[in-house]
């Protein structure tokens, strides 16, 4: 450790001196009065003096520094201009000098030159009284008296030590009581208690009797170097006629310098579990005497004690700040959380679950796990019981019909039973509604762009009909024009019955019927419906299908292949086939040419499999850009409103409890639906 007194008016470069000193004791002082104050009472290694403009009695400053610490180093950080050749020579009093501007780096190294200097100079000091004789053992054996009782300072002791046990977990309480308990027994003119602090393992001081502020406020010993090594290297105390004894050796000096700068004669380790707590210094004793053998044996006996307390409370204030932080985090949860022990009694229960049943915390906290509502009660038993979590399971509470998530989890210890559960829950009333509000604000929107879709959609059948409508009275009799007639208005008014009955299904949930649908069946009736002629006498695995579509006037290969052989859904007829044909002419749609192949098949392997049906199309064309919201209504119903198509089929599908994919591989363009199967 190294003790620098830092004589500056200027924060800004008292900080930046500071960061160049990490591991020194800084004692700050404004004025050079304070700062020799400080010298008188304070064993000083380096002086960082900060000169300013006018100079003032520097020399003055240096030679008293001098005078009261002889082996100080002063440093003098000089003004950048305005130096006399006076001040320049006031200024050669310093062992070094800094002029601005400088960097960390040259600042970094005229202090390691100054504490080579210092290192220089106290290794002289130490070989000069190297040669001097010992004098007599410090801790000379006192001669004990035969049948000597307790004495009354020892029992005075004894219950001023009983008193800092018994201050309970207040840290500074059993520090103070403590020191007095040793003003008692060894009645020192100085005394004090480093602790160690965890965030950078320094040792500073946390109580003291007759020490001066400044010392208790900016003295620190770092942990791993000097007095604190030793400690715990060594395990016993130390006096410093006993490092003064070893002055050559560089760790005895630094020992010896650390115990000078805390007026101490005596430091005793505060030793718990293997782990140096804290020091205790104490200072010559008040009648100039030596301290007995026996008395640094009860001293170090009685900080053995005060150690494994001091270990005890810093694990006390740990879990008892843990233990807040966490119900501090509890507390401010979304989710509601409820924690049982093994007795199968309610632990925790935090205050969003209080909002979530409309409970408080102490109707229900250490009674057993039947007060909750149920089902929640019977979740957690079962996690305890089993140790088997639920993740995100959704329930309805008895208690006001109320739907939540909740997720359990085992709570384990050393064993292998669980030791607790825990029950995180979330209301989702608020969830649902507004999944309600989403599902009425797109329905709206979806409506409104249909109506003004729709304006554009209907406009040219009906002009066609109109026209025909016109001319029906005048060319009845033609046979021509009636045939062209039926051919062209019941082909448009059948597109617009299409289209309405796309948008029906699109915006209408519907109560589907649940009968048993033989989905080979059904697709060939659909096809059937589409155009094709007939379909082959003797069912085949695979069958080829030609027709012409009305509605786009293409004619269509269809490629119906079978894979398995039961192929009974449960639903609603009518509207699987329309799911199956509206993806047919959505694909027939997106052929640019006047030929489309359409591949359609069946499949159906293992009994625990899905029905799969697959509808793929080697000529239809999709950009990637359709193909990305193919599925979402309000996207589609925007572009074109004939290509609700697929949007109403995955409705479809979704309701008889399937699913609906699409893909595109190279020149292929592919639904992939699935369907829960049935039997008979």
């Amino acid at each position: 450790m190294r003790t620098v007194l830092l004589v500056s008016e200027d924060e800004a470069l008292d900080l930046r001196l500071r960061r160049a000193l990490p591991d020194c004791s800084v004692f700050p002082a404004p004025t050079d009065a304070e700062a020799l104050r400080t010298l008188r009472l304070t064993e000083v290694d380096l002086v960082l003096k900060h000169v300013t403009q006018p100079v003032g009695d520097l020399d003055g400053f240096i030679a008293k520094a001098r005078q009261l610490r002889p082996s100080v180093v002063v440093v003098c950080i000089l003004p950048a201009e305005g130096l006399s050749p006076d001040d320049e020579a006031a200024a050669e009093g310093a062992d070094f000098a800094v002029l601005p501007p400088f960097t960390t780096s040259h600042l970094r190294a005229v202090l390691r030159q100054a504490d080579e200097k210092l290192r220089l100079l106290q290794e002289v000091a130490a070989l000069r009284t190297a040669r001097r004789t010992a004098g007599p053992d410090p801790l000379a054996e006192e001669p004990a008296v035969a049948g000597e009782g307790p004495s009354r300072e020892l029992t005075q002791v004894a219950k001023e030590f009983a008193k800092a046990l018994a201050a309970g977990f207040d840290l500074q309480r059993v520090l103070d009581l403590f020191l007095d308990a040793v003003s008692e027994l060894a009645r020192p003119s100085r005394s004090a208690i480093l602790l160690a602090e965890d965030e950078h393992r320094q040792y500073r001081v946390r109580a003291s009797r007759g020490l001066s502020p400044h010392l208790v406020e900016s003295v620190s010993l770092p942990a791993d170097g000097g007095l604190p090594l030793w400690l715990m290297a060594e395990g016993r105390l130390i006096q410093i006629e006993e490092a003064l004894g070893r002055a050559t050796e560089a760790s005895a000096r630094e020992i010896a310098r650390e115990m000078a700068v805390l007026q101490a004669v005596v430091a005793i380790p505060l030793n718990s579990h293997g782990e140096l707590v804290g020091i205790l210094t104490l200072g010559r004793r008040i009648t100039g005497g030596a301290y007995g053998r026996r008395e640094t044996e009860t001293l170090f006996n009685l900080a053995s004690h005060l150690a494994a307390a001091i270990r005890d409370i810093g694990i006390h204030h740990q879990l008892q700040y843990q233990k807040e932080f966490n119900e501090r985090i509890l507390q401010r949860m979304s989710s509601g959380v409820i924690t049982i022990g093994p007795e199968q009694r309610v632990v925790i229960m935090n205050r969003r679950a209080e909002e979530i049943l409309g409970m408080t915390a102490r109707d229900v906290l250490n009674r057993d796990l039947r007060a909750l509502p149920s089902p929640l009660g019977d979740l957690l038993f079962e996690t305890l019981s089993r140790g088997r979590s639920v993740t995100r399971s959704e329930i309805q509470l008895a208690l006001r019909s109320l739907p939540l998530e909740v997720s359990t989890y085992p709570v384990m210890g050393e064993g292998t039973a669980p030791m607790g559960a825990v029950l995180v829950f979330e209301d989702l009333t608020a969830q649902r509604q507004l999944a309600m509000e989403r599902r009425a604000a797109e329905q709206l929107q979806l409506l409104t762009r249909v109506v003004a879709r729709i304006a554009d959609e209907i406009k040219n059948p009906l002009v066609s009909i109109n026209a025909f409508m016109e001319l029906l009275g005048e060319r009845y009799d033609d046979a021509s024009f009636r045939h062209h007639f039926t051919s062209v208005v019941g082909r448009d008014v059948r597109r617009l019955a299409q289209m309405f009955d796309k948008l029906a299904a699109l915006v209408n949930e519907g109560d589907y019927k649940r009968d048993v649908v033989d989905m080979r069946t059904a697709i060939e009736e659909a096809l059937i419906e589409m155009g094709v002629a007939q379909m082959p006498a003797a069912p085949a695995d695979a069958r080829l299908l030609t027709f012409t579509d009305e509605s786009t006037q293409k004619q269509v290969t269809v490629n119906f292949s079978l894979e398995g052989k039961a192929f009974l859904v449960k639903g609603d007829r009518g509207m699987l086939k329309k799911a199956v044909a509206y993806l047919i002419w959505y694909l027939l749609r997106k052929t640019p040419g006047q030929e489309a192949k359409i591949a359609v098949a069946i499949s159906h392997v293992a009994a625990a499999e899905p029905l799969q049906i697959t509808l793929a199309s080697r000529t239809a064309e999709v950009k990637p850009e359709e193909l990305r919201v193919i599925f979402d209504p309000i996207q589609v119903v925007q572009e074109n409103l004939i290509d609700v198509g697929p949007c109403v089929s995955q409705r479809i599908l979704e309701a008889h409890g399937g699913h609906l994919d699409i893909k595109q591989e190279r020149a292929e363009v592919s639904f992939t639906a699935t369907l829960p199967v049935t039997q008979l």
